[in-house]
């Protein structure tokens, strides 16, 4: 390997990569910046997309000093932070050279057969001006580079207008710091995607709609420190990559998405309390607290609309009553959801996943070497992983008991509170017990959770529809039917909640903690 890259990147506007390459933090007062190089990038790959569906870019670049071959691997890193393996090579012609690939190491590039379909699939114009910052006397060195242009495939294009953050020498938080000052100066925003992932969406027709959590690969040989990152990373990620398809096409499942990937991150940090608390932790717990209420109300509404109103109306085309009352509750969630979208946009949502990041990554929670905390963070993962699932899930049974028809509506809420929290932890930590086994016992538990959601959308839209339904409003007939309507359906999904309950119950644990 000829060694890792670790950069930071942000979005910014074209004007303000300007205003950047004129000022601090990246340039003194009165300085004129250095000239922009331009770049051309063509990026290669199989017609099938074999090198991204492993995580892996291939390029060559011309620079105007000549032809440089660089192949990226999957890394780590989170919300605007790439910390990933690199092999950079000059080559002759502008097209992959085997023997490098080959010498890379990585096994895609061991099959001739990969090898010989590699054709290029979309390219990258840029004009990029660089800042080194910092230097071997301070003990950190940044180059920051100011990228203005775009990504083409075949007829399609996208702009690229970013600030890439590329550190050279020193630790992690300088680049957190200097992002910071970034932000402080222009309205930026983490970005979580490189541009050979915008390339190959764009190449496939697969950008801006909402994406569902991916289960991060926990294995048994990772640090209970390593685990956590690894967790806190793919909720940073959900978050951020449903982000941008919220602001570029204002799909309310994009919100449900953001919030689901904030829930995540918040139970993550839950499971790990007794090894991540720190000074900090009650910040970061009242930052996920302030977006989660941010976009709580434009969830509620469709979940309003969508769950409550339209199956009905669905049921009753034609009717008139229903339709205009639709269309009430319909302005309703769109007003939230510019609301929501108003504040995804705000600075503050971006210095906040910008400081999340700074904490999973290099936060006070790590300890400093030889320090009691420290060492349990180094650990191996797989005893703790085992001890909260079981702690998890044992509450949970419990607050259940043996029957969830003998509970009140606000006790079967808790219950399926609890069974999310157990759900998360359980996809957190699937790779560490028998596969079969743990499929059964999600499926299974996501019966129960999806019933008991059900049931709870029922009980909160209640007081809404009631509301509606009394006094002789005009709404009053259509909310009334909807009650009815949602009225009926209980009995069966407490059936269905029950059942999947009793084979949650029954059914053994997949993992055992001794």
């Amino acid at each position: 390997m000829d060694g890792r890259e670790i950069e930071l990147k942000l979005g910014v506007s074209p004007d303000d990569i300007a205003l950047l390459s004129l000022r601090p933090p990246l340039s003194l007062e009165g300085e004129v910046p250095p000239p922009p190089r331009r770049m051309a990038s063509i990026y290669f790959d199989t017609p099938d997309f074999t090198l991204a569906a492993s995580g892996i870019s291939l390029r060559v670049r011309w620079t105007g000093e000549g032809l440089v071959q660089t192949v990226k691997a999957a890394g780590g890193g989170s919300a605007g932070l790439f910390d990933r393996p690199e092999w950079e090579q000059q080559v002759e012609r502008p097209v992959p050279d085997p023997g490098h690939l080959r010498s890379t190491g990585l096994a895609v590039f061991a099959d001739d057969f990969v090898v010989g379909r590699l054709s290029p699939m979309f390219s990258t114009q840029i004009s990029r001006t660089v800042f080194r910052l910092g230097g071997v006397d301070d003990g950190w060195e940044i180059e920051a580079a100011l990228d203005l242009g775009e990504v083409v495939a075949g007829p399609l294009s996208e702009p690229i207008c970013e600030v890439e953050l590329e550190l050279l020498r020193g630790t992690p938080d300088r680049l957190f710091r200097l992002a910071r000052q970034v932000l402080d100066t222009v309205p930026a925003r983490p970005l979580s995607i490189s541009k050979s992932e915008r390339g190959v969406k764009l190449a496939t027709g697969d950008t801006n709609r909402p994406v569902k959590a991916r289960i991060p690969l926990i294995g048994p040989n990772l640090t209970a420190a390593a685990a956590f990152q690894t967790i806190a990373r793919s909720c940073l990620d959900h978050l951020l990559v449903n982000e941008r398809c919220l602001l570029a096409t204002g799909d309310a499942e994009a919100i449900h998405q953001m919030r689901v990937a904030l829930r995540r991150l918040r139970s993550a940090i839950k499971v790990f309390r007794p090894l991540v608390v720190s000074p900090r932790l009650a910040e970061v717990k009242g930052d996920l607290r302030w977006l989660l209420e941010r976009l709580g109300p434009a969830r509620d509404a469709d979940v309003f609309l969508s769950e409550i109103i339209d199956p009905v109306v669905h049921d009753y085309p034609g009717d008139a009553g229903l339709a205009a009352l639709r269309d009430y509750w319909q302005s309703d969630r769109d007003t939230r959801l510019e609301a929501a979208i108003s504040a995804v946009r705000d600075r503050r949502f971006a210095a906040l996943v910008l400081d999340l990041t700074a904490w999973v990554e290099a936060g006070d929670w790590l300890g400093s070497p030889g320090e009691a905390p420290r060492r349990k963070l180094e650990s191996p993962i797989t005893p703790f992983a085992l001890h909260r699932l079981g702690k998890t899930s044992r509450r949970m049974l419990r607050q259940g008991g043996d029957s969830l028809t003998r509970l009140s509506p606000e006790e079967r809420h808790a219950v399926r509170i609890l069974c999310k929290q157990t759900r998360y932890t359980a996809e957190f930590f699937a790779a560490l017990v028998p596969r079969k086994q743990m499929k059964v016992f999600l499926g299974e538990l996501t019966e129960v959770q999806d019933a008991l959601g059900h049931l709870n959308d029922i009980a909160v839209a209640a007081p809404k529809l009631a509301a509606g339904s009394n006094g002789g409003g005009r709404h009053a007939r259509a909310a009334g039917l909807v009650a009815g309507w949602h009225t009926a359906r209980q009995a069966a999904l407490l059936v269905e909640a029950e059942r999947a309950w009793k084979r949650v119950r029954s059914r053994d644990l997949p993992w055992s903690e001794e």
